[in-house]
């Protein structure tokens, strides 16, 4: 049988008062730059923080700061959605998805100190902010309806993302459509972040056919996080590479590298086993 899948992803604690840019921030944004091989651009938004920080002495209240932050940074840096968007391009083109968009404004909360987590669900991920004068949903893809408040909305909205379905689409002659077996709601730290767009690029190269780059950009991504879609990955991939016509040494070599990355995320697919 001939498996043909084309996966589009939508991808998937601080507080106190603004700081001067710390290494970390910067550090940090390197390495997101980095997953695609750039390692510089991201000075754009470190002069967005210079002008954030005099913004942040007049704003005397926290979440009236947070919606400022969230609607200045949405007009200067996130212009264009698509799914297949790198870190790099939200400051080369101002092309952006959920994940890219949801790393920036992470940088930009921990930079001021305001206490947040980045939640990851099966097919979203979005950032809950606790400020000084109640919680905040973010909401990276939305810049009109995108600072979500009240215990309601949030709990309706996050119930939304959580019954979202699958997106997968027509690759080739055949209509595969592949849903992960697990459902997820859970916090991702900076470096976890990291391995999600290392899984973003695999899932890009895999669409593209490169299987090469998909193997690659996979033991990126589980070196970072041991995350459960990154053992599905694994599995698919592993079909895939059999049923491909790469010579046997190069077969085995991956299905080798593949094993290991599923090895490596067996115990977290255990933990959510019911």
């Amino acid at each position: 049988m001939r498996l043909a899948v084309l996966i589009f992803v939508l991808i998937l604690t601080f507080e106190g008062w603004a700081q001067p840019v710390h290494p970390s921030t910067e550090q940090h944004l390197a390495a997101f730059l980095a997953t695609n091989g750039k390692v510089t651009g991201g000075e754009p938004f470190l002069r967005h923080l210079d002008h954030l920080q005099g913004k942040r002495a007049k704003i005397r209240s926290e979440q009236e700061f947070v919606r400022y932050a969230f609607t200045s940074t949405h007009k200067k840096f996130l212009k264009h959605f698509s799914p297949q968007a790198t870190f790099a391009a939200l400051f080369e083109t101002g092309t952006y998805n959920c994940l890219t968009g949801t790393i920036l404004y992470s940088l930009l909360l921990s930079e001021f100190n305001i206490r947040h987590q980045v939640i990851e669900t099966n097919y979203h991920i979005f950032i809950l902010v606790t400020t000084r004068e109640g919680e905040l949903l973010l909401e990276a893809t939305d810049r009109q309806q995108g600072v979500v408040t009240g215990f309601t909305e949030i709990s309706n909205r996050i119930e939304m993302y959580k019954s979202t379905p699958a997106i997968a689409v027509n690759a080739a002659s055949d209509l595969s459509y592949y849903q992960f077996s697990f459902d997820l709601y859970n916090p991702v730290t900076t470096e976890e972040l990291t391995g999600l767009l290392y899984y973003n690029l695999a899932i890009d190269a895999y669409n593209k056919h490169n299987l090469q780059q998909a193997v690659a950009y996979l033991g990126e991504a589980i070196a970072r996080y041991a995350s459960p879609r990154i053992e599905e990955m694994a599995r698919l991939l592993l079909i895939t590479v059999h049923e491909s016509q790469l010579s046997s040494g190069e077969k085995s070599a991956f299905k080798k590298t593949l094993q290991t990355i599923r090895y490596k995320a067996l115990p977290v697919v255990a933990g959510l086993q019911p």
